[in-house]
């Protein structure tokens, strides 16, 4: 029988981007289907729960720590073939990105400088200047929970949405393995979004190739954005909400202009914008506090936030937005042990 180094009371500190997190009861690498099968076989044998870990990005966890074993998917195999992209779910997303690129292939490059793994990105459906997971998702290998085996799901089965996905919605469920993405050979990138459009076209690159649209993709990202490795953070942590048209013209009429992006029936207003309206960006609330660069993003101020105080602050934003534009922010980061 394979010996499985099972460590107790692992910090999950240094493994997530906010820098914050208690211990894993217990905590398990995993390398391949077998382990995976080990890790789940010992959970319900012993009843207890199973937590996935990927980067440690777009998770919020609670100094308590996590009840339970932890694992964090270590096989980083990819392969490319032709425009199709295989990997294991602890490729580095932006490596990925990165290599599809070597290769003279669209479609994730403005997704360059995400962070997270490649299994962790279905969960999120993760997304950025008009591009998201599911443009390029052909399928994925996952073991489910429920029934004990190895599957693969194709898009419609995934339930992709904006941010969101049946991972989020069967949470504990599925544990993603490998995923398949299929992107275009062409180096002509689309590009959709008017701020990327924008500064292309402020820098005098009027037909950007690939590599143009990362780097300027990863400039903007290092010019909007804190850098976790400096300041402890989770990206985004709240969604943009998706309104009625009859409640932006309510909201209108309480604000004046306000940024909006059609999508369908509804109208996407942007998180940050609600935010720094209600005078939070910049502000503080003992150890956490809203970044003065971009008012989506929370930070450990100062390496020494508590978990429960970035909570706390981002349920004191939900409220004041509530409050003052009658509309509620829901968050994409996800709280975990909490």
């Amino acid at each position: 029988m394979v010996k499985r180094n099972i460590k107790k009371n692992l910090m999950l500190r240094d493994l997530t981007t906010f820098h914050l997190g208690g211990p894993a009861e217990l905590y398990l690498e995993v390398k391949n289907k077998k382990d995976i099968i080990y890790a789940h076989n010992l959970a319900k044998k012993e009843k207890i729960n199973l937590f996935v870990l990927g980067g440690g990005s777009d998770i919020l966890v609670s100094d308590k720590g996590i009840k339970g074993i932890v694992i964090k998917i270590i096989d980083k195999t990819l392969k490319i073939k032709g425009n199709i992209l295989v990997g294991r779910a602890g490729v580095v997303w932006d490596y990925l990105v990165e290599k599809s690129i070597q290769k003279g292939l669209s479609g994730i490059e403005c997704l360059s400088g995400v962070p997270g793994t490649l299994g962790a990105a279905p969960i999120q459906n993760i997304g950025a200047y008009g591009q998201e997971l599911a443009d390029t998702f052909e399928s994925l290998i996952a073991f489910d929970r429920k029934n004990d085996e190895f599957i693969k799901m194709n898009k419609k089965a995934c339930r992709f949405a904006y941010r969101d996905s049946i991972f989020k919605k069967e949470a504990g469920r599925y544990i993603i393995f490998e995923v398949t993405l299929k992107l275009k050979k062409d180096n002509t990138p689309k590009i959709k979004y008017d701020s990327l459009s924008f500064y292309l076209n402020e820098n005098g690159i009027n037909n950007p190739s690939l590599w143009d649209v990362r780097n300027v993709v990863l400039a903007i990202r290092k010019a909007k954005l804190e850098d976790w490795n400096i300041i402890g953070n989770a990206g985004s942590f709240f969604k943009n909400p998706e309104i009625s048209k009859n409640d932006f013209q309510k909201l209108k009429k309480i604000i004046g202009e306000v940024p909006a992006y059609p999508t369908g029936n509804k109208v996407k207003i942007p998180a940050a914008f609600l935010i720094e309206k209600a005078g939070w960006k910049g502000k503080s609330f003992k150890t956490a506090a809203v970044s003065d660069k971009h008012a989506l993003i929370l930070i450990n101020l100062g390496g020494k936030a508590k978990a429960n105080d970035i909570k706390n602050l981002a349920e004191k934003i939900v409220l004041d937005v509530k409050q003052k534009y009658k509309i509620t922010l829901v968050p994409e980061v996800q709280l975990i042990g909490f």
